[in-house]
């Protein structure tokens, strides 16, 4: 039996430092990317310590975020991430940012699994396959 993916969630309210002069400023989500999937790695028994300890790297080789609504001040947005989309040595980490149940932005983030000390493509551990979302 396949263990149930997980799904990682946190609220954050937009706060001054994030907007410019009309909405938040959209490198915010490129670092929320960043944030969830570090928290997701170690939800799942995975920190980023952990994984430079065991001599993996997981570098991004692609990025985009799609802005569906505005993101305003004080605006509470709940970040999702799931992992999925697993090759032989790569996988997806996807992010949706929803204010209530609506989608503002979803975004995606492409790594490859890689022996730290080479550099060399490696499998993708079974670890990160199980917790994984299929597809």
């Amino acid at each position: 039996m396949r263990p149930t993916p997980h799904v990682r969630r946190e609220t954050r309210r937009i706060v001054m430092s994030e907007v410019d002069v009309s909405q938040i400023h959209f490198t915010n989500f490129f670092r929320w990317m960043d944030r969830g999937l570090c928290e997701w790695l170690a939800d799942v028994g995975y920190s980023f310590t952990r994984l430079l300890d065991e001599g993996v790297g997981i570098p991004i080789v692609d990025s985009r975020c799609r802005f569906l609504h505005r993101v305003l001040l004080d605006d509470l947005i709940t970040v999702e991430t799931t992992v999925g989309g697993i090759g032989t040595t790569s996988f997806r980490s996807r992010h949706r940012f929803l204010r209530g149940d609506e989608v503002m932005a979803e975004g995606e983030l492409v790594h490859v699994c890689i022996a730290r000390g080479d550099r060399r493509p490696i499998p993708v551990p079974d670890w990160l396959r199980a917790a994984a979302t299929p597809g």
